[in-house]
């Protein structure tokens, strides 16, 4: 999501009461807009420097893929969200590597070094499913917030992997634009007129995105063994959607943590070893 200044989000609030038709294109216009890439934190530059690099087209756009241990071991697709890198899941590269898998990851469009200038979950989808062709196959994928959606849509229509972990993962289109209207100050009751005019805006031309992009509609196959992770404390994607997807999936696990937040969750210890439990049984049992 853009960061939204409090100035701003009044401002919004304001539109709203007073010319509606108007908040809705301009808050669309936002929706849209993610400014400069984010840059690598110091903490994951030592990991982010020493993977290997590659790239791909996809859609005519060039994107950035890393790759990290040994070739030959069983290989982890991580999936990163929405203002996020491939290098934020550093900490998980590592204990992955540690526990003998391959880790791949990539930057989306119009994020960390590859090319663009937006990104929607259907653009996530084409670059999984391009990096599973050229990099794959995967023992399974891991995905944080947008990245998540993404990897558990693309399961949903077929994507081949054994297992599946989600960190704070939303619901769908609805519950995206749910949290963007909380950021910028937009009441709810303008939540569908936004969605449709999104939906009739969506780049590409594409057809009833708002009904494709929902995990609880289409959830990962029960076949494959999925983990949810999500923090209590998460503002950006409520918690009651990870306990929705959780029941959408038959047999999936759900971890909750407290005081993480949307983004710290990636850091954290006791997560990171989660993932990597649930990933690794995979492994152990082929």
């Amino acid at each position: 999501m853009p960061y939204v200044p409090a100035a701003v989000s009044t401002g919004f609030r304001v539109l709203s009461a007073v010319a509606p038709p108007l908040a809705v294109r301009a808050a669309a216009r936002v929706f849209w807009h993610f400014g400069p890439p984010a840059p690598v934190r110091p903490a994951d530059r030592a990991v982010h420097d020493r993977a290997e690099r590659g790239a791909l087209d996809v859609d005519g756009e060039r994107i950035v893929t890393y790759r990290w241990g040994d070739p030959s071991a069983p290989t982890v697709l991580l999936a990163h969200g929405w203002r996020s890198r491939a290098s934020r899941f550093a900490p998980l590269v590592v204990a992955l590597e540690e526990a003998g898998l391959g880790v791949v990851s990539f930057d989306g469009v119009a994020h960390g070094d590859s090319t663009g200038h937006r990104m929607s979950a259907l653009d996530q989808m084409a670059a999984i499913r391009a990096v599973h062709e050229t990099e794959g196959p995967f023992t399974a994928v891991v995905g944080h917030s947008l990245g998540g959606l993404a990897s558990g849509l693309a399961l949903a229509e077929g994507l081949p992997v054994d297992r599946f972990v989600s960190v704070s993962t939303m619901t769908g289109f609805d519950a995206v634009a749910e949290s963007f209207l909380r950021l910028v100050g937009l009441p709810a009751r303008l939540h569908d007129r936004f969605c449709d005019h999104v939906e009739r805006t969506f780049p590409g031309d594409v057809r009833d995105v708002r009904a494709r992009v929902d995990l609880v509609a289409h959830p990962v196959p029960a076949h494959v063994p999925t983990l949810f992770v999500h923090d209590d404390d998460d503002r950006m994607s409520l918690p009651d959607g990870a306990r929705r997807l959780h029941a959408a999936v038959p047999g999936s696990e759900l971890v909750v943590t407290r005081g993480l937040g949307h983004n710290r969750i990636l850091d954290d210890p006791a997560v990171v070893d989660a993932v990597v439990s649930h990933v690794t049984a995979s492994v152990a049992a082929a």
